[in-house]
């Protein structure tokens, strides 16, 4: 397939266009190139960070409407900086709240966990052949993306019911069951996902899993999960090489 062809496939992937059958062959292709692999996580990526700091910069709008609307005019620009003086203070602190928590000796699962989890964004869902299911699994992706992971699930476990070699369906249930820190059974999920070993959602199973490792007091089996990522070409090696120095 020419160049063009497998950049308009993947682009339509990241925007929840493709069908199950384009799904399954970019996973094969991404398979056989680890470099297309590493270009198509990073811009998974990259429109993560693209999405996230569009919903900061509408928040930080309407932030400001709602300031303009209660302040004085004189008073708007001792308000305007207040308050991003405050956003400076408050981003400070978090960064140096997670720096002390990887650097503290003897951190604990939890605090290093909170330091390491970043929450899934899904990029949208591959559509089906089947028009219940993919109407199944837009309900499921709207309710985790509104954080309502319960009601998520439920949808989830219908299509898995239905199709259980869909592993969209399944990466999503382990990562909606993180939120709601059911790690176990997110545990089961992520390893039927890295099990398949043919689909998009390799590296992510993998990172995910070891972390649920670590939730679940099994330190040998986080440790063993790390250092595997940390050897491997991984999105995650950097992270997961700290962390298996941490859990050591």
């Amino acid at each position: 397939m020419k160049t063009k062809n497998v950049n308009n496939a993947i682009e339509d992937w990241l925007g929840g266009r493709t069908d199950r059958a384009g799904s399954e062959w970019l996973a094969g292709e991404m398979k056989k190139d680890p470099e297309l692999a590493r270009e198509v996580n990073l811009r998974r990526k990259t429109d993560e960070i693209i999405a996230d700091r569009q919903v900061m910069e509408l928040r930080s709008k309407l932030s400001v409407i709602g300031r303009k609307s209660r302040a004085t005019v004189p008073l708007r620009g001792i308000i305007v900086k207040s308050a991003r003086y405050a956003a400076a203070v408050a981003l400070i602190a978090v960064i140096s709240a997670a720096i002390y928590l990887e650097l503290k000796p003897g951190a604990s699962p939890e605090q290093l966990y909170a330091s390491n989890y970043d929450r899934y964004v899904s990029p949208g869902t591959v559509r089906s052949a089947s028009g219940e299911g993919n109407a199944l699994m837009e309900s499921a992706i709207a309710f985790y993306s509104a954080k309502e992971y319960e009601k998520a699930i439920t949808y989830l476990e219908q299509i898995i019911n239905s199709d259980r070699n869909d592993m969209e369906s399944v990466f999503m249930h382990g990562m909606a069951n993180m939120e709601v820190k059911n790690y176990p059974v997110a545990s089961g999920s992520f390893t039927r996902v890295i099990e398949h070993n043919d689909n998009l959602y390799l590296e992510d199973a993998e990172w995910y899993l070891g972390l649920c490792y670590m939730m679940t007091g099994n330190r040998e089996k986080a440790l063993s999960q790390f250092s595997y990522i940390a050897s491997s070409e991984s999105r995650y090696s950097r992270k997961a090489a700290r962390l298996s120095r941490k859990l050591k």
